[in-house]
């Protein structure tokens, strides 16, 4: 029995027209008649997230905070990659006077579609009430170039404030608070701005010495210009959770970086001995193999790799035609290569 048939099912038609009819009467602003509306499809599982989703934004409209919120969160814990979502609840908590929560649901809105100024100047004036002055006028700044009309002049009050940040926050919000600012901080490193992201990882870091994973993001990005500093800053990962995997394997990727092959190996080594059954760890070993010149070895792992998972990236199938082609294996080499090139370009 399909789920349209089953007892109590309503048909796809049917809910595709409701939701039609409901968003028609949003954007007309008859929210009453929307949200009765919406209610004729409670209980039905596959419509769960987007009526409550579409409830939270009538209950904001109408000023009907606490249920809003309630609703956002709903809509939320069924699909956390509902960016708007975490936006309206960004905006909600501002509105409660709970920046740390506020800040946390606008880098999540941030971290799917940086495209939004209101979000940028939700996100900035969150971090400007706690204290992130310096922090809030970048992201102002970004607001104001996505045509956001108050940005400008809330990025020259900000400019005129002492940076103070909040302190003694109650250990959930701390986490929280950190947690935002790591979210940040990634999506300026995937954006292509590392001096500002190695900044904010720095801050969590002062606030948050054990931070996991700013400790190995920090650690990456710093193995290109201190080796030191990087194995440092992963050996410390390391020693906050030994069988964290990312944190071995980034840590043997710095010490192949300072030629310190040996003990790089034992890393790959404990890092596959703690995950047998995941590609990552064998597809690290082998592209860290090859590296090392050790094509035969490196062989094994891409096929080890391979076997659990053949989706890998281009540089992983390039890396595995060079070390074919290092033990003069052309045909196969000419494959592997044909395949990095094929993916790269799709990319």
């Amino acid at each position: 029995m399909t789920d349209q048939n089953a007892p109590g099912a309503r048909h796809p038609d049917y809910i595709r027209a409701v939701f039609e009819r409901a968003v028609t009467m949003i954007q007309a602003g008859r929210l009453d008649g929307a949200d009765v509306l919406l209610k004729t499809l409670s209980g039905e599982p596959s419509t769960e997230e987007a009526v409550a989703y579409l409830r939270g934004v009538i209950a904001a409209r109408l000023g009907e905070r606490e249920a809003a919120l309630s609703l956002f969160t709903t809509a939320l814990e069924l699909n956390p990659h509902n960016a708007d979502g975490h936006a309206q609840l960004g905006a909600l908590l501002l509105l409660e006077q709970r920046p740390v929560s506020a800040a946390a649901a606008f880098a999540a809105a941030l971290a799917l579609d940086a495209g939004r100024g209101d979000w940028h100047f939700g996100f900035a004036e969150a971090l400007r009430r706690l204290g992130f002055s310096d922090l809030a006028s970048v992201s102002f700044d970004e607001a104001r170039a996505r045509g956001h009309a108050e940005a400008e002049q809330a990025a020259g009050l900000c400019a005129q404030e002492e940076a103070r940040e909040i302190a003694d926050l109650a250990p959930a919000d701390e986490a929280l608070l950190c947690d935002a600012l790591f979210s940040e901080a990634t999506r300026r490193l995937c954006a292509g701005d590392p001096t500002r992201a190695k900044a904010i990882f720095e801050r969590v870091l002062k606030r948050a010495p054990s931070h996991l994973f700013t400790l190995c993001n920090l650690g990456a990005l710093e193995r290109a210009q201190d080796l030191a500093q990087s194995q440092t800053l992963l050996e410390r990962a390391v020693e906050v959770d030994a069988a964290f995997v990312p944190a071995r394997l980034a840590l043997a990727e710095t010490l192949v970086a300072a030629g310190r092959a040996r003990e790089a190996r034992a890393q790959f080594a404990k890092a596959i001995e703690l995950e047998p059954q995941s590609a990552a760890p064998h597809a690290a070993y082998a592209m860290a193999l090859q590296k090392l010149r050790a094509p035969k070895e490196a062989i094994e792992h891409f096929h080890r790799a391979i076997m659990i998972d053949q989706n890998q990236p281009a540089e992983f199938y390039a890396s595995l035609g060079a070390a074919l082609e290092a033990m003069g294996m052309r045909d196969r080499a000419e494959v592997a290569l044909q395949h990095a090139a094929a993916l790269a370009q799709a990319s």
